[in-house]
């Protein structure tokens, strides 16, 4: 028998630890503090230039420079609570594997759990965006039976873990069924 034709799980020694709640690693807050940046800049602009024509066209109710100087504030102000945004989506996110599949919890005050039972994967693909890239991180996509939109994305995994995951969690019988 060779090793393609074996239908055993991942060992255990690759995988991260069982069963136990684990949180993101820290680049990951670091990665979600930069998209925090990047959409809560992108919102303060957006919404910035839509109060600025508005101001720019009354000018009479305040001088240019105090009317810029209000939205440069206003978009900092975004973009530091997209930050603190991304900070607080990493640190209420934690995550566990164990037999009867993979675990989820995010949030603080409106917590969600999410379990997805190992008989119910699909498919699973692994994302790695060029800042996730940069850290050695990745996104674990993992689709379950249902349409196309039954799929848990969860980003901030290690790469080494998010595919020991993808490994672990693909069911048994299907590991190994393109192999002639």
């Amino acid at each position: 028998m060779s090793e393609h034709d074996s239908d055993l799980p991942t060992p255990a020694s690759e995988l991260p630890v069982v069963g136990e709640w684990q949180a993101f690693p820290t680049d990951a807050a670091q990665v979600a503090m930069i998209s925090g940046t990047i959409w809560g800049f992108l919102l303060g602009l957006g919404l910035a230039l839509f109060v600025a024509t508005p101001l720019l066209v009354a000018r009479d109710i305040m001088p240019l420079w105090s009317s810029a100087l209000v939205l440069i504030g206003f978009v900092l102000a975004t973009t530091v609570l997209g930050i603190w945004i991304g900070y607080r989506r990493w640190r209420f996110a934690q995550w566990k594997l164990d037999e009867t599949g993979l675990h989820a919890k995010r949030g603080h005050f409106w917590r969600k759990e999410i379990l997805i039972p190992r008989s119910r994967v699909q498919h699973l693909d692994i994302e790695r965006g060029p800042i996730e890239r940069h850290f050695k991180l990745a996104t674990l996509i993992v689709h379950t039976a249902g349409t196309r939109q039954h799929a848990l994305r969860q980003p901030g995994f290690n790469d080494a873990d998010a595919v020991a995951l993808r490994d672990a969690l693909v069911p048994a019988s299907d590991r190994h069924d393109d192999v002639l």
